[in-house]
């Protein structure tokens, strides 16, 4: 398994900029909460992704 790229948590903040625009510009109503959640759980995704991908590849990729 490959070692997870350290330029994967730093997409966060841009995820979460363009999520929130979108769901606040096309969808959901675009609320202040409806837009403030997408854009939380779109920032943080990229986080989570690189921790996990990290700790899988430190168990050995099993």
């Amino acid at each position: 398994m490959p070692k997870p790229p350290m330029w994967l948590p730093w997409l966060g903040p841009l995820l979460a900029a363009g999520i929130g625009a979108a769901v606040g510009e096309y969808g959901l109503g675009g609320g202040f909460w409806t837009v403030l959640v997408a854009a939380l759980v779109g920032g943080f995704a990229p986080i989570l992704a690189y921790r996990l991908w990290k700790w899988r590849h430190h168990r050995g990729g099993q």
